[in-house]
């Protein structure tokens, strides 16, 4: 168990980092002008991009080896079920971001044949890549907590 809390801990700390960096660096500056600002999270985002990443890590610590709260069933059963619910919401957000990116230099074109704006300012495009890229691994990093 031990080694399955460092996992977790790592998974869930690298979550975070993640969704801080894909908010802070893209998507607060999605639809944004000078005028408006940058954009605010909503109570939504703040539970699943900082609370929700840290249940695993949670569930285990509260289990049998460390503070003894509840038995060992209960422990694996709720781990198991966020370590799926957590690379199910990485994995579509990532899955989201890459898609968002592909759309937007596919019709990169059209929309200068048009005049239109892009949603995001030049300086969220460039870390758009990276960032969906963290997210990605930090999916992979939870289907492999669960299952092995």
């Amino acid at each position: 168990m031990p080694a399955l809390l460092m996992l977790t801990i790592t998974a869930s700390v690298l979550t975070v980092v993640s969704d801080w960096a894909g908010w802070h660096f893209v998507w607060r500056h999605e639809d944004t002008t000078e005028e408006t600002g940058p954009n605010k999270r909503s109570i939504t985002s703040l539970f699943i991009s900082y609370y929700l990443p840290l249940m695993p890590t949670l569930a285990i610590i509260l289990g049998p080896d460390k503070l003894g709260l509840y038995n060992e069933g209960f422990t694996m059963v709720a781990s198991t079920v966020l370590f799926a619910v957590l690379a199910f919401v990485t994995g579509g957000v990532s899955a989201s971001a890459w898609s968002f990116n592909r759309n937007m230099v596919e019709t990169e074109e059209s929309r200068k044949l048009i005049d239109q704006e892009n949603g995001l300012p030049d300086h969220a495009k460039e870390h758009l890549m990276w960032t969906t890229v963290m997210l990605a691994t930090c999916s992979i990093f939870w289907l492999y907590l669960l299952i092995f």
